[in-house]
């Protein structure tokens, strides 16, 4: 009876071990792999994060900064959460974030995809751009041009982005609609009274055909223009600084010798330095008034794809 009784305990105790090994088998967390190709560089400001959408939860991926080529992969993290996720989304988040602001998406969508079974492709569609555009043949050009100069300043105090002098439309061509919370902007980068590059928005747009709208407000547009008229397209004059916007700044601006940065901004942020998203940029030097020049397309060519793994 006593052999029996201890046989019987073995067999528990088996039993037992055997049911712990299984439990410690069962794998409680997952990581996940997030491979892009010709994302934008975004500068020192600015990283990219993804976030995996689980309801109405937002579970981050981990924040990155774009090398070609390479992987990111996030740490370990709920595998109940990573298998329920329906969506992943990548935003643009501020570099500087401490504290709560760390918890949250930004709002600021560059791209999504839905999972199917175990990846995900996010793509720009209707995130950064309205429907299924791009900005991968889109070209820009520029006038040195000061159409409202009186009796102070010349052509080299104004820039507009138009087709032709006298104009009959925008700069661009194939420029793409911008999805909702997305604008363009134009801006001038020049040095200011202390040898410091200070950048100088040329106002915001949705459409490359019509006038932009002031950074400061459309109250504001214009606002640095001579007495004479300007041409309806996105582009600004340089000639007085009535609301002493830039005070370490010299009116007329001289800029021959500008960068012209075009910009996609998210239309919540009113920094007045270009975003992350500089799509066009070109350096000027001493550039022949009245004359066209092209704003090199930093994008052109290049298609933007992911691909995520869980």
């Amino acid at each position: 009876m006593k052999k029996a009784f201890l046989s019987l305990l073995a067999i528990a105790a088996i039993s037992f071990t055997s049911c712990s090994d299984d439990n410690d088998d069962i794998a409680t967390t997952k990581t996940v792999t997030q491979s892009f190709q010709n994302l934008p560089d975004l500068g020192d400001n600015y990283v990219y994060e993804g976030w995996l959408i689980v309801g109405t939860e937002k579970v981050s991926t981990g924040r990155f900064s774009h090398i070609e080529g390479a992987s990111n992969t996030s740490t370990s993290l709920d595998i109940t959460k990573v298998n329920a996720a329906t969506d992943y989304v990548l935003t643009i988040e501020s570099a500087t974030e401490t504290g709560t602001d760390l918890s949250s998406p930004s709002g600021w969508i560059f791209s999504k995809g839905t999972f199917i079974n175990s990846t995900a492709s996010p793509s720009t569609d209707n995130t950064l751009y309205s429907g299924s555009s791009n900005l991968e043949t889109a070209t820009g050009q520029g006038f040195l041009k000061a159409p409202s100069v009186g009796t102070v300043g010349t052509d080299a105090n104004g820039i507009w982005f138009i087709n032709a002098l006298p104009p009959t439309g925008g700069g661009f061509t194939n420029l793409p609609t911008l999805a909702d919370g997305w604008i363009y902007e134009g801006w001038v980068v020049i040095n200011d009274n202390s040898g410091n590059p200070t950048p100088i928005s040329t106002g915001r747009f949705s459409d490359s055909d019509a006038a932009d709208v002031s950074l400061f407000g459309a109250a504001n547009n214009n606002e640095f223009k001579g007495p004479n008229g300007v041409p309806p397209f996105p582009g600004e004059d340089f000639i007085i600084d009535p609301n002493n916007r830039y005070p370490n700044v010299t009116f007329p601006i001289d800029l021959t010798s500008a960068t012209v940065v075009i910009s996609i901004e998210p239309t919540t942020n009113d920094a007045e330095t270009p975003f992350g998203l500089k799509p066009f940029v070109q350096a000027l030097s001493s550039q022949t008034l009245a004359t066209s020049f092209s704003v090199d397309n930093k994008y052109s060519g290049k298609v933007i794809s992911g691909t995520v793994t869980r």
